[in-house]
């Protein structure tokens, strides 16, 4: 239902064009689908977009036991919050960019020289195969991984900012441990930051768009991917501690932890008394001592 019964005319659609309970609704499903591009995929393909508005959408009105249907201009709305998503976290890096990888903005030759050098070397864009490092804690000796300060400034400014409305305390199985995906959106973002250093000046009219990211985007992917299969306990324990940490950081409680599993050894000697068992002939000796 629309604000006062009316259809608006002309310009974008917008959640504050429906009456204030469908507004909240609205602007609910916009904050999930906002959690998707952060931790499932950046940039979904328009099938994928239309899926995720539909899942969404059911999503809020089920919680809101209300039904109501999902129009095109409802998931134009929707999904729309793409752009907003990978625009916010690109906002929180760039602020800290200049400082963090040692960029000069006096405007002078040598400077442009300086930056110039420092974008290259961050991207290490001579390499046949490249390996950049400005993910790493220290760059120069390429130093723990996905580590570099601009990386957890991020996640904590983007997702865990305002405790009780933080979408990575909200939706925490989202974000607990860190995925795979949300780390190489942020790699992604810094290296769109870093680009608008790539002529020796900063360029703001570089856009970070799907276009000119996503297969930049899927390359870092890949290299968290190859990072994390290493091995996959540790790094699962890393990025676990990355979110820990975050949310620490930012006043909420911290999740309970799951209870602890039986452990590998433990597990390893029941598996074969149950095996013996098995095997053993049936005998009446359940009230029996060993």
């Amino acid at each position: 239902p629309f604000r006062d019964g009316k259809v608006p005319e002309g310009g974008k659609p917008k959640a504050g064009d429906y009456e204030p309970g469908a507004s909240r609704l609205i602007l609910r499903a916009c904050r999930e689908y906002e959690v998707l591009i952060a931790t499932e995929n950046p940039f979904p393909d328009p099938a994928m977009q239309n899926a995720w508005a539909t899942r969404v959408w059911t999503s809020v009105c089920t919680g809101a036991q209300v039904s109501y249907k999902l129009t095109d201009r409802l998931e134009r709305i929707i999904t729309d919050r793409g752009s907003h998503a990978r625009g916010e976290v690109r906002d929180k890096i760039r602020p800290h960019i200049e400082k963090n990888y040692g960029f000069i903005d006096d405007g002078s030759e040598r400077a442009k020289l300086h930056n110039i050098a420092t974008y290259h070397r961050l991207l290490d864009s001579e390499a046949p195969n490249p390996d950049p490092i400005f993910v790493y804690k220290n760059p120069e000796t390429r130093y723990k991984y996905a580590h570099n300060t601009i990386i957890l400034k991020a996640i904590k400014e983007t997702w865990f900012a305002d405790p009780s409305l933080a979408p990575a305390i909200k939706y925490a199985s989202q974000f607990s441990p860190i995925r795979d995906v949300t780390l190489a959106l942020l790699f992604t973002a810094v290296e769109h930051c870093l680009d608008q250093w790539a002529e020796g000046s900063l360029n703001k009219n570089l856009m970070f768009t799907q276009k000119a990211y996503e297969t930049k985007y899927n390359i870092h992917l890949q290299h968290v991917r190859d990072w994390i299969n290493l091995a996959p306990e540790s790094a699962e324990t890393i990025r676990q501690r990355m979110y820990d940490r975050a949310r620490k950081a930012s006043g909420a409680t911290p999740l309970v932890a799951r209870p602890a599993g039986l452990s590998e050894e433990t597990r390893e000697r029941l598996r074969m008394e149950l095996a013996a068992q098995a095997a053993a002939p049936d005998s009446d000796d359940e009230g029996g001592q060993a």
